[in-house]
């Protein structure tokens, strides 16, 4: 059976509650949900979030994080962090598709480490999004590499890189701008054991080690490395005008 029907309530225990405004110190913010929120959540069936902005701002400044995956699956994603994946993304992020995200697939932007977890990239809702089928057939066979963050401003940005070296931007905007307290949730994987350690060796080439899906998920993460700092020099030297 499809393990992402299996009902669960990933907040029984206290929620944690994560600073948002500078996502590099996301770790050193936690803290748990106040007693009064706790309360309430449980009056309510639900975690609540409480939010350190003044009244009637829509600026996501503390976020409630869930569990993205079921334990023993850090790959599949549970059935709200899919959710909350389709309705922020609305539609397929590949540029120019319009097929709804509830008719997508969800692809790890960094691809997922099946060897190694820790390595690849994580099963969270900030390294998820929708993509149709052909897109995201074309991306896991093809040359094409995509990213995807969060600009200065907290707004999520997605990014394609064709096989020439031609960057195209994704969508203008998500349906976080029409519902701004989507950027209060976050679905993130939970700390996974680490994974038993094989070599590749075959008869012909006894001194192989990696097999060549991890040597390409390799090149994809050099590439993305390198995309980012070029990125940041150029925002540097040459500041948006806005």
């Amino acid at each position: 059976p499809d393990a992402t029907l299996t009902p669960v309530t990933p907040a029984r225990t206290q929620p944690t509650y994560v600073a948002t405004n500078d996502d590099d110190h996301r770790l050193t913010a936690q803290r748990p949900a106040p007693a009064e929120d706790t309360r309430a959540d449980d009056d309510n069936g639900g975690a609540t979030t409480r939010s350190d902005s003044e009244p009637g701002d829509t600026t996501a400044s503390v976020a409630v994080v869930y569990p993205a995956t079921h334990p023993g699956n850090g790959y599949r994603p549970t059935a709200s962090c899919a959710d909350l994946v389709r309705v922020r993304d609305g539609y397929c992020t590949e540029p120019g598709c319009t097929r709804s995200a509830f008719a997508c697939d969800l692809d790890h932007v960094t691809e997922y480490d099946h060897t190694n977890p820790g390595r690849g990239g994580a099963t969270s809702s900030e390294n998820l999004n929708a993509k149709c089928r052909p897109s995201h057939l074309l991306k896991t066979h093809g040359d094409w590499v995509d990213v995807q963050y969060r600009d200065e401003d907290g707004r999520l940005v997605t990014e394609y890189e064709t096989p020439e070296g031609v960057t195209l931007p994704g969508d203008a905007e998500t349906l976080e701008d029409t519902f701004p307290n989507l950027r209060r949730i976050r679905f993130e994987q939970a700390a996974q054991a680490p994974p038993t350690p094989h070599i590749i060796a075959s008869a012909d080439n006894s001194e192989r080690t990696t097999s060549r899906l991890d040597a390409k998920l390799a090149r994809r993460r050099q590439e993305r490395a390198r995309n980012k700092k070029a990125r940041e020099e150029l925002d540097r030297l040459d500041p948006p005008p806005f």
